[in-house]
């Protein structure tokens, strides 16, 4: 008896632990499927998620990452969510869902601005009503389909900032889809061309939205990362000499920062791909980019960067302070930046004027027949520029050089562009990848 008790205690005791691990596996499991029913904000899977009806019945389930389900039933107003706060201007949301609205419902990436305050839509399909209602303003294309663009506004309605009048600024797909990549930034510019403020961000966000109506979604997938770049303030001030450094983190985590004449002009946090950060700065001297090496397994590789459309590969410099070569920090002619230094990349000259028109007549290996603009000549000022596939910048200069207007976007995507300017002759130029093309608009 006494040889058989401890093993029996034992025994015991290991089907205690494994049931307590059951459990906990159980309960985790349980939490990852959590269903909400009362009004409540959230994070969960790495976003935030936001749950809101005024009243009927509903719920939404959580699911892993970013997927979620909702149901609602004879209800007001509902809507389930989830995304980033306050997200990027560079933001892309890739879905997949099933979608069965019975009556009026949107399926949207959907948030707010602040400064000016600014409800959003970017909507890719709908219930019984097409949104917003009205006649549209313009088109943008993106991701494979067009959008019709329309402004609204609410006086004394719920906002984020309690009830208040504000605009909402909507992008409707002319054909449903319920699967695809929405990059917001082509929608924001659209938006921008056509006067309308896009301020702070708040809010990106996944959304189903259902308004007096009956339905389900299941968003079975939803991932968001960033496409193209986006230009921070710059501490040298605006100007005319437009800097873009293509460069990337060995370990995603790496802070990289751009400096003209000694002054920084723009910071960024690394990813491990391959992306393109820009500034416009009036500032003029030595062109350094920096990195401050804060930890084991990080490292910059910066590919190059192009001053006004000129391209500089970085491996040609002679300068390079971070690199490790030879057993020690510093050397020459690479792209790396392993130790605390810095790459220098010559002058940022005060004449991109100059170095405009010439680029004009320079031949480029930028797809020119995927970067077009028309039409031209303008009698109203108005242009729809055709981008190639990828990050690309547009920048629009006067006859002195001066920009008069600059926008970042992804392509393949048609963008409008609003000038309200005098008649004249100005300079369009389409960036990307470090290479560019440039046409002159003529305003009649």
């Amino acid at each position: 008896m006494t040889k058989n008790y401890l093993p029996r205690v034992a025994g015991r005791q290991t089907m205690s632990l494994l049931l307590v691990f059951v459990l906990a596996l159980f309960g985790a499991q349980q939490s990852d499927a959590q269903t909400i029913t009362a009004n409540q904000i959230g994070t969960q899977g790495g976003y935030t998620y936001e749950y809101w009806k005024d009243n009927g019945t509903g719920s939404m389930t959580l699911g892993s990452g970013g997927a979620f389900s909702v149901t609602w039933s004879n209800i007001g107003n509902l809507l389930a969510r989830k995304g980033l706060r306050p997200g990027a201007k560079n933001q892309t949301v890739t879905y997949s869902a099933s979608y069965n609205p019975n009556g009026n419902s949107y399926l949207c990436v959907y948030g707010w601005f602040t400064s000016p305050m600014v409800e959003y839509y970017i909507v890719d399909s709908w219930g019984t009503w097409r949104p917003p209602g009205g006649t549209s303003v313009g088109t943008v294309t993106s991701d494979g389909g067009t959008y019709d663009l329309y402004r609204t506004q609410r006086v004394n309605q719920p906002s984020i900032q309690g009830n208040a009048t504000f605009y909402q600024y909507w992008s409707v797909r002319t054909s449903k889809r319920t699967s695809g990549t929405i990059t917001v930034a082509n929608h924001f510019n659209a938006w921008q061309s056509r006067g309308w403020t896009v301020g702070s961000m708040y809010e990106v966000s996944l959304t189903v939205e259902g308004y007096q109506s009956s339905g389900s979604a299941n968003i079975t997938s939803m991932s968001m990362g960033t496409g193209g770049s986006t230009t921070p303030p710059p501490t040298g001030g605006g100007g005319s000499n437009n800097i873009v450094v293509r460069a990337r983190g060995a370990n995603g985590t790496e802070n990289m920062r751009l400096t003209v004449g000694g002054t920084q002009v723009g910071a960024w946090t690394l990813g491990t791909a391959m992306q393109n950060y820009s500034v416009t700065t009036s500032a003029t001297g030595g062109i350094n980019v920096e990195y401050t090496n804060d930890a084991t397994n990080r490292d910059v590789q910066v590919d190059y960067i192009t001053v006004n459309g000129t391209t500089r590969q970085a491996e040609n410099q002679s300068t390079n302070t971070g690199v490790y070569q030879n057993g020690a920090c510093g050397g020459a002619n690479s792209e790396w930046l392993n130790c605390n230094g810095y790459i220098g990349f010559g002058n940022a000259s005060t004449t991109a004027g100059r170095l405009l028109t010439e680029s004009v007549a320079a031949t480029s290996s930028l797809d020119a027949a995927a970067a077009q603009v028309y039409p031209n000549p303008s009698t109203t000022g108005n242009f729809m520029v055709q981008l190639p596939a990828g990050p690309a910048r547009v920048t629009i200069r006067n006859s002195k050089g001066r920009v008069v207007q600059q926008l970042d976007a992804v392509g393949p995507a048609t963008i409008p562009v609003q000038l309200d300017t005098q008649p004249g002759l100005y300079y369009l130029q389409v960036t990307g990848a470090g290479e560019s093309v440039a046409t002159r608009l003529a305003v009649e």
